[in-house]
């Protein structure tokens, strides 16, 4: 067949047209789900992706784009800026103001910066303004990113000068908080084992030098021992012992008089502080990832094996079933919390542990039933630790992550305990854990109940945990209500609404939902999100750190912005909608106020409904506005379609003499509506 087609040519599938309905229906079902899950409050609408992020969050504020200098960094940044190091820059503001002058200071942070911060660079914008001064220090990633932050606050608006230092403060902030939540990988442990070394041995800079000092590997540094060192102190801190009283409680004259004795070059320094911080590990009863206290351990072991030898139960079954490690970390908890073991493992059922398939759970079952009527005593449930924590004299200031952990292995399997501890969210759901344990909160109902298949599948086990707990709790707070507090509370719902309507009071915003954010005690952003202007450096920096601090509409707000080729264009869209939503509202105030119009009897009939046409009118004029913010913030190709359904709304009368050109042929209605008495609104002033 060859010569030119004179028509299309029929194909399977579907046509131009159905693709495009189909197209476009998919976008207005993704837009609708999308403020659904927004009106929800939910980061995702699957909970181990909204617990992902929430993790990434915590990880990248670790981190932050810009961050407060600590004090010993200001030091070595001016001795290096003074001592001409390579690679700073200084700028001055050519005119000032607002009254500010501003002298900034660019450059790589020293290699002997005591925070560590190797690659990052920092930026010293000192401003003065007649008698008044202020100097402001901050860290960022890269070369780039400081020059950016330079040429605002010398070149465009000095005042962003103090933004500059309210953004390092909340970068600080943040990064504080996202330690308690997440762990830290190796390259972040090493900057803070080096600021808490140079905190603690301030006096002998030379020995924190031979520990942070790595070893060489053929053509590259091996940081093994480095890292080594830094895993057993936040072992230690995991207990509630703060890295730098553990290092401050090490002997630094004898380790001096070693190190001399060495040949530093070669030496590891920083593996034999780790076999001293060792020892005195063993001295405080913390045995690395271990959370029972030994002399709790031994009271588990021989009430354990003294109640099977009376019962008649094998031990080697009990011993070797597969729930035999609940079993332990069960009766450590219940010993660790005050409860004597003995009465727990009286008497037991020997018989029936025997038969049982697996005698460890049969046994687990039992002391749970006997625990729930047992009280603790009033002895110190773990004195071991507390007398070695006053014979080596160093203090436990920090949480201890031990119960939580006991709870994990108490309640769930051997593997999901494991994926569980080992996530690196697991400080935050430890922590999470704590708090509840100490308010009453039923854990121990919720964590019975578990998908722990999905959990051990999921990439942030610990997050996704975390958020099936605070789930199910909730859902229980929220059953155990009493029907006399939902009545009286939907009372007082109804009393406000009536006070409202009769006093004609606008309705106050409505408080956002509690989110994530909220719940783990992130701190709240010092801007308001929808002032920031992107195409300020300052400000930018502000939206892209202020992420996961506020609601999901905010964070959904913040990544547009972020993310459009133009933000700068997308910003002054929101402004107009914003603008156009404010319209709105004064037109449905007046819409509502026509509305109210009292009635009025010396009008003439027919005249009844001006009010209401009026009242309409402004309805649309609101319509239309809240129509033009919805296009202005989705710029969705269905606006025109949206645009259509959303205006629209069929007058409930036809008043007399209110026919335009837009008004449509209306079907008569089945009965005759009743006349109300005639109403005058009152005629706005022009």
């Amino acid at each position: 067949m060859t010569g030119q087609i004179d028509q299309d040519v029929p194909l399977l599938g579907l046509g131009r047209e159905q693709t495009q309905a189909w197209a476009q229906l998919m976008l207005v079902t993704a837009n609708v789900l999308r403020q659904r899950r927004m009106e929800l409050g939910q980061a995702a609408w699957s909970e181990q992706r909204a617990a992902t992020r929430t993790a990434q969050q915590y990880a990248n504020d670790l981190d932050p784009r810009v961050r407060a200098m600590a004090a010993a960094d200001e030091t070595a940044f001016r001795e290096a800026s003074a001592n001409g190091a390579e690679g700073f820059e200084h700028s001055t503001s050519d005119d000032p103001q607002f009254g500010w002058t501003v002298h900034t200071t660019v450059g790589p942070m020293p290699e002997n910066s005591p925070s560590g911060t190797r690659g990052a660079w920092g930026l010293w914008a000192h401003g003065t303004y007649r008698e008044k001064s202020l100097s402001v220090f901050v860290v960022v990633p890269d070369r780039e990113s400081a020059l950016r932050l330079q040429d605002e606050v010398t070149r465009r608006e000095q005042r962003t000068l103090k933004s500059l230092g309210k953004l390092g403060t909340y970068g600080f902030l943040r990064a504080e908080h996202a330690r308690t939540e997440v762990r830290e990988d190796e390259r972040q442990l090493r900057e803070r084992l080096a600021h808490a070394l140079h905190t603690s041995w301030a006096h002998d800079p030379g020995l924190v030098a031979g520990v942070l000092r790595p070893g060489r590997e053929e053509n590259h540094s091996d940081y093994s021992s480095i890292d080594l060192l830094a895993h057993t102190l936040i072992r230690l801190e995991g207990r509630g012992y703060e890295i730098e009283d553990v290092l401050a409680r090490l002997d630094t004259g004898a380790i001096r008089a070693w190190y001399d004795q060495q040949d530093q070059h070669r030496c590891d320094l920083a593996r034999y502080t780790t076999s001293l911080v060792s020892r005195l590990s063993d001295r405080l009863h913390v045995v690395d990832a271990d959370p029972v206290d030994p002399m709790v351990a031994r009271e588990v072991d021989q009430a354990l094996a003294q109640g099977l030898l009376e019962a008649g139960v094998e031990p080697d079954r009990v011993y070797r079933s597969r729930s035999f490690a609940q079993v332990q970390a069960q009766l450590a908890d219940l010993r660790s919390d005050g409860h004597e073991l003995t009465p727990l493992l009286a008497a037991l059922p020997g018989e029936k542990i025997n038969d049982a398939v697996d005698p460890a759970a049969y046994l687990r079952a039992v002391v749970e039933k006997r625990a729930r009527s047992s009280r603790p005593t009033d002895a110190t449930p773990e004195a071991g630790r507390a007398e070695a924590r006053s014979e080596t004299g160093v203090p436990r200031k920090g949480p201890d992550l031990g119960p939580a952990e006991r709870m994990m292995r108490r309640y769930l399997a051997p593997e999901t305990a494991d994926s569980v501890i080992g996530c690196r969210a697991w400080p935050g759901l430890a922590k999470q854990l704590l708090m509840w344990k100490e308010q009453g909160t039923p854990v121990a109902e919720e964590l019975a109940y578990l998908p722990e298949d999905r959990i051990r599948r999921a990439v942030t086990p610990a997050g996704y945990l975390k958020t099936l707990l605070r789930r199910g709790i909730e859902f229980r707070e929220n059953e155990a209500r009493t029907p006399r507090d939902v009545e009286s509370r939907e009372r007082d719902a109804e009393h406000t609404a009536r006070v409202m309507t009769l006093t004609d009071v606008d309705e106050p915003d409505t408080p956002a939902r509690v989110t994530e954010a909220v719940h783990d005690g992130v701190p709240p952003s010092p801007f308001k999100v929808r002032e920031l202007d992107p195409t300020n450096a300052v400000e930018r920096a502000a939206l892209e750190m202020s992420r996961g601090a506020g609601t999901v509409e905010d964070d959904a707000y913040i990544e547009q912005i972020l993310t459009a080729p133009d933000p700068g264009e997308v910003w002054t869209k929101f402004n107009r909608a914003a603008e156009a939503r404010g319209r709105a509202a004064d037109a449905e105030e007046q819409a509502d106020g026509h509305a109210r119009t009292p009635d009025d009897l010396d009008t003439q009939p027919r005249e009844d409904l001006i009010g209401q046409a009026e009242a309409g009118v402004d309805r649309r004029r609101a319509d239309r506005e809240s129509m033009i913010a919805d296009a202005e913030e989705s710029g969705v190709a269905t606006g025109a379609a949206l645009r259509a359904e959303i205006a629209h709304r069929p007058p409930t009368t036809q008043p007399a003499g209110a026919g335009s050109s837009e008004a449509r042929p209306v079907s008569p209605p089945a009965q005759q509506a009743p006349t109300r008495q005639a109403t005058r609104a009152p005629r706005p002033r022009r």
